[in-house]
């Protein structure tokens, strides 16, 4: 039996949703990496940047989400879909991890050693808890309860293997290859941050799609 295709009004709003959260949740990374810094250099404002921000997010979401659509509609094939859907959660949960992160390094200015993987680790059982309810009811859909439990472990499990390989990735960019010289050390473990995101977006979303939520 084939799966409907369809842009749902849901979707719209869903899309909209995760880009405006997306777009708070990224300010204390532009923070740490010195962006609104060099914005204000610029004479622009905080005010009329985060206006436009809160603005320009989630037109790109829904933007972004529609393309997949379209894709999924010429190939007839959901999958295209549901990583357009994941593209949209993959970015909110990247920008709330990476918000966790870079607050929790602001607050403490603490941005190398063990402490910096405990960062990583708070943010992703946060993160990911996040992920699993938007997954399951949004980008694969599953409305029913009576599986709720195996998913959960199945996508906990999932996660957690990724995590591991991230924390273990971080550790080496931020702790044994170090910030080159005249790199600020803040910025260098959001470089090491960027290495974690990508294996994370392409391994978890195998592995939600083929494991968890597996039709």
């Amino acid at each position: 039996m084939e799966t409907e295709i369809k842009y749902a009004k849901k979707d719209f709003w869903l899309a909209i949703l995760a880009g405006e959260i997306v777009a708070w949740l990224s300010l204390p990374t532009l923070k740490n990496l010195k962006i609104l810094d060099l914005l204000e250099k610029w004479n622009i404002g905080l005010k009329p940047f985060i206006l436009f921000w809160s603005f320009f997010i989630p037109i790109g979401a829904i933007f972004s989400l529609y393309i997949f659509y379209l894709a999924a509609k010429y190939k007839n094939r959901i999958g295209f879909f549901q990583l357009g859907k994941y593209g949209v959660i993959g970015v909110l949960n990247t920008l709330l991890s990476a918000g966790i992160y870079n607050l929790l390094i602001f607050i403490t200015d603490i941005a190398s050693g063990f402490t910096v993987d405990l960062f990583y680790i708070i943010a992703f059982i946060i993160t990911v808890t996040n992920s699993f309810f938007w997954n399951r009811y949004w980008t694969f859909e599953e409305l029913g309860i009576k599986k709720i439990t195996g998913e959960a472990f199945q996508f906990f499990f999932v996660s957690g293997i990724v995590a591991i390989i991230n924390t273990g990735v971080l550790h080496l960019v931020v702790n044994v290859i170090g910030a080159p010289a005249g790199i600020d050390q803040k910025i260098w473990a959001n470089i090491a941050l960027v290495f974690a995101i990508i294996i994370a977006f392409f391994g978890n979303f195998f592995g939600y799609k083929f494991i968890v939520f597996k039709k």
